[in-house]
């Protein structure tokens, strides 16, 4: 029995891909900064889609420092690999910068894609790139972001490591060289005699794993900024969400939809991360009250967490000596129990910090370290030196100015001013309307007749077409082939 979506476009006389395009145009009916390019090969079949909206083109200027981009299967019936962009917003939570289907894994199917994000992400290069280690995703990173620094999914090497060797014992010393806070002579001592008493020297995955250390190894990667995008249960999580909202025998036109409900879904957690930080503050925990309570006024909820966990370790922090410089004070700092010494530097002229264990540059909040000597100092507010954006409560709540331009091309940053500011009417709106049964009723309706009158306006004048694309566009193949003859067609 033919499915009920495959059906209607039967009787509409589309194929499945010009279906899923002309939803993604009319889709422009309330979102006028959706974009879209797809190819075609020699017989017009459909064999690259790459797509996003406005919100993703923002969150990607926010937050698109770190880019993390992973290939699942069987999301579709045509089983063509899905593309998913991905990255760390300021809640610590995955947030998506675009999607993509692709007819194969290729070289070129990749650097395609990633030309299209690019282009479409107005040329904003990532400081970091984390994929699942696929040969020909590797080289069209290095190919279209030669300056980011490459990782390897912690995930994907983790599920590797069970398959290709899968012994306990070497499984736990492996996630200790992985995810450790190691330094690179600790690395060294521990993986030889892990691969030494498991006799595993010949061991090719070993060998490769090995030669490929710069690429995974946290004590090697150290001062790289990844914002912790490792993806270690970014991926499960991705993957896990798109089961409830994506079935395995979708056509184009139904996962192209169900995926912007994901996207709607993603978004309204945030919106209520956003809202809780928004009233009121985190309990104060610690005796250093005074820098808790700052830092809990600077960075969002989850981020305060894990800075509040830094300010409880700052206690075991002690200051060795101290020397002053032309250009710093350097400080020499121990742990409680611990044999190593760290180096803090401070330019006292600029209020900034630097430290040899590299965690500022590598996650973008302070160390313990450094912390220890704001402690030592008497310093009761955090420099802004060692204030990532990112990190920050306000960080999408931009306060540009809205210039008064043609429909449809309001500038990023003042649509979400715009954004924010309908946001925090329509959170009183809501609570004020459900004290009462009969307000609820009446300005539901109303609510309703003016989404759909905007909805109308929209139409109009951003002039949504009948058809998203004059090109007649087949569908694509099942099975995965080598395209040639790309021709390329951007909305």
């Amino acid at each position: 029995m033919m499915p009920a979506g495959d059906e209607k476009q039967r009787r509409a006389g589309a194929t499945d891909a010009e279906s899923a395009l002309k939803f993604l145009g009319t889709l422009r009916t309330t979102d006028s900064g959706i974009f879209w390019r797809y190819s075609l090969d020699v017989d017009k079949r459909l064999e690259n889609l790459f797509w996003y909206d406005r919100t993703s083109r923002y969150d990607y200027s926010v937050f698109g420092d770190v880019l993390g981009f992973d290939a699942t299967y069987g999301r579709n019936k045509y089983k063509c690999p899905l593309v998913i962009f991905s990255g760390v917003e300021h809640h610590m939570r995955t947030v998506v910068f675009g999607c993509a289907i692709l007819s194969n894994e290729s070289k070129a199917s990749y650097v395609w894609l990633l030309r299209s994000f690019l282009e479409a992400m107005k040329g904003k290069q990532p400081k970091s790139v984390t994929t699942d280690g696929d040969l020909a995703m590797k080289s069209a990173v290095s190919i279209v972001f030669p300056d980011a620094h490459h990782r390897l999914c912690s995930w994907h090497l983790l599920r590797n490591a069970t398959v290709r060797v899968g012994r306990p014992g070497f499984l736990r010393k492996f996630h200790l060289c992985l995810m450790g806070d190691l330094e690179v002579d600790e690395f060294e001592t521990i993986w030889t005699d892990n691969v030494a008493d498991h006799e595993l020297e010949d061991h090719l995955w070993i060998v490769e794993m090995y030669a490929k250390k710069h690429s995974w190894s946290n004590a090697h990667i150290r001062g790289k900024f990844f914002a912790g995008l490792k993806m270690t249960s970014r991926c499960e999580a991705l993957n896990m969400q798109l089961e409830k909202f994506i079935h395995n025998g979708y056509n184009l036109r139904e996962f192209v939809e169900h995926f912007q409900h994901y996207l709607e879904f993603m978004r309204r957690r945030e919106l209520v991360a956003d809202y809780k930080f928004a009233y009121g503050e985190p309990v104060v925990k610690t005796k250093l009250e005074a820098i808790e309570q700052f830092a809990a006024t600077v960075y969002t909820r989850e981020v305060f967490k894990l800075f509040r966990e830094v300010l409880m370790l700052a206690s075991n922090v002690r200051v060795v000596s101290t020397k002053r410089t032309s250009a710093c004070v350097l400080f020499e700092v121990a742990m409680y129990c611990k044999q190593r010494s760290w180096a803090v530097s401070w330019a006292e002229e600029d209020d900034e910090f630097s430290c040899s264990c590299q965690w500022m540059e590598s996650f973008g909040l302070p160390c313990v370290h450094m912390v220890g000597v704001l402690v030592y100092l008497n310093m009761t507010t955090i420099p802004k030196g060692l204030i990532l954006d990112r990190w920050a409560k306000r960080t999408k709540q931009p306060r540009a100015p809205c210039d008064k331009t043609r429909v449809g091309e309001i500038p990023d940053a003042a649509y979400m001013s715009m954004h924010a500011a309908m946001l925090d009417d329509c959170r009183e709106l809501v609570s004020l309307s459900c004290w009462f049964f009969e307000d609820y009723v009446d300005v539901k309706t109303r609510l309703a007749k003016e989404r759909q009158s905007l909805r109308d306006k929209h139409r109009q004048r951003l002039g949504v077409p009948e058809e998203a694309s004059r090109v007649s566009v087949r569908d694509p193949m099942r099975a995965r082939y080598k395209g040639c003859g790309r021709r390329v067609v951007t909305s």
